[in-house]
């Protein structure tokens, strides 16, 4: 099976993480390397997962999902997915994905819900 790659930067100005998700997040391994992958976070920064390139996803995968908002949360950050492709973001949505955290469009609308003010 093929494995997910993840693409992250910083955004000083901003004040949040941007972790990219390309490629199956079906497994539990999945899971456990998207959470190692997003934190930690620096103390006064948010967390954007964009999931638009995600090519499967799972039950086991939006559960995994649900517990990095979950830990992101209890850390004391905020945490926004991102999902541009308008099928796979309705697959999130029929899922409650948006009960985790907020399930955008673009990351430009997550801005606001993550930063932190300087």
């Amino acid at each position: 099976m093929l494995v997910p790659t993840f693409t992250a930067h910083a955004d000083l100005h901003r004040h949040h993480i941007a972790v990219a998700v390309h490629g199956p997040l079906a497994t539990a391994a999945h899971g456990e390397a998207l959470l190692d992958a997003c934190l930690p976070i620096p103390s006064t920064y948010g967390l954007i997962v964009n999931l638009s390139g995600i090519t499967i996803v799972t039950d086991t995968g939006v559960h995994a999902l649900r517990e990095l908002a979950k830990a992101v949360t209890a850390a004391g950050h905020r945490i926004a997915f991102v999902c541009a492709e308008l099928l796979l973001r309705a697959d999130l949505l029929l899922a409650d994905l948006d009960r985790s955290a907020p399930l955008l469009d673009a990351e430009e609308h997550a801005w606001g819900i993550v930063g932190f003010a300087a």
